[in-house]
């Protein structure tokens, strides 16, 4: 006998969630944010110079032979 009532119970109870306003859906999602690229900088030299490898070489040597060094 109780175990009819469990199951009635549990049909009636199911029969409400079924009858019940179907869950919303969530609203969409925010686009992220844009970054924009940062700009990019290509160095020339003016004039450019021969690369030829010394003992000690000036800063503007060793650019000329392909050193990144800052100025």
């Amino acid at each position: 006998m109780q175990r009819s009532y469990i199951a009635a119970v549990l049909i009636v109870w199911c029969a409400v969630a079924a009858a019940e306003e179907p869950a919303k859906p969530a609203a969409p999602a925010p686009e992220p944010a844009k970054v924009e690229a940062p700009v990019l900088v290509v160095e020339k030299s003016t004039a450019p110079l021969k690369c030829e490898i010394k003992p000690v070489m000036t800063d503007d040597e060793l650019r000329a032979c392909g050193a990144r060094i800052p100025r």
